[in-house]
């Protein structure tokens, strides 16, 4: 049998990997599809998919009184992610708004821990994440071909996008102990999605209803968003906050492999040695008996 952190771990990947066939999804996606509709709509058919699947399996009945302030705050943190991170790469770059977004995260998650959740920092933890993020480092800004943009808002955004991430992670965290792991993702994505909502409406959204579209929404959608989601919230049960962040760094190294294998990018020696780095720095992490 598998200890819990290994188990809740596993699940972590589980869902980062999920989450890291987006960017391969949009790629696939009709050529007059909006980032900033995608996304909305991603969570959007993530929270109503959470939604049924939560009040079908009664996860409300009897359920504690939802804190309020609390909830709201994980929702914004929800919606708050997905515009920084659009906006912050659509003007730092394409690498740095990725670097900065996605790297600052377990940062970010290691700070809010210690602060809010008394989470003790390993040195494990430490040698895990520079290892990681290292790789993603070198994924991101190797080869010949640079997106170096050093847009000052787009890099403040992109903070923002990693700073809400493990934001709405730590509320999780909180609203787990007294409720259902699927009514509190549940709640947390309807409500994002539905603070992003004018979004849709501002946006060419016509795409949505072609056949590639509708393949693409739902994809984005089930896959990336309610299943990866229910993994991740069950590993999260298991797992400290700041390791979350960390093993979430799969994302980028599956979206790196399936650029490669389904998109037809070219790997160089830069994306091997980042891979390569990323994959030692969560092995180190994840199968520690001390973890």
């Amino acid at each position: 049998m598998l200890n819990k952190e290994i188990k809740g771990s596993i699940f972590i990947l589980i869902a980062a990997m999920l989450w890291g066939t987006t960017g391969t999804a949009q790629g696939l996606a009709p050529e007059n599809a909006s980032s900033a509709v995608i996304g909305t709509l991603r969570i959007l058919i993530g929270g109503l998919a959470l939604m049924l699947i939560a009040i079908l399996k009664r996860e409300f009945k009897d359920s504690s009184p939802w804190p309020r302030l609390l909830t709201f705050t994980g929702m914004i943190g929800v919606a708050l992610y997905q515009i920084t991170f659009f906006y912050g790469v659509k003007l730092a770059g394409v690498a740095v708004g990725t670097v900065v977004g996605i790297g600052s995260a377990p940062i970010s998650a290691g700070i809010l821990s210690i602060l809010f959740l008394k989470e003790k920092i390993h040195k494990k933890w430490l040698i895990s994440t520079i290892l990681a993020l290292l790789g993603l480092f070198f994924i991101s800004f190797g080869g010949k071909k640079y997106d170096l943009n050093f847009n000052l808002f787009g890099i403040l955004l992109a903070l923002m996008a990693g700073f809400s991430y493990s934001f709405y992670t730590m509320i999780s965290k909180k609203l787990i102990i007294k409720h259902t792991v699927d009514s509190v993702m549940a709640v947390l994505f309807l409500g994002g999605a539905i603070l992003l909502s004018p979004i849709l409406f501002i946006y060419d959204n016509s795409w949505i209803f072609t056949l590639r579209g509708i393949a693409v929404s739902l994809h984005l959608g089930l896959f990336a968003t309610a299943i990866s989601y229910m993994f991740f919230i069950r590993g999260l049960k298991f797992v400290k906050v700041s390791t979350t962040a960390t093993l979430s760094l799969m994302e980028p190294l599956t979206a790196t492999i399936l650029g490669i294998t389904i998109l037809k990018e070219k790997p160089n020696f830069y994306s091997i040695i980042g891979i390569t780095f990323i994959f030692i720095g969560i092995f180190l992490l994840t199968f520690n008996k001390n973890n």
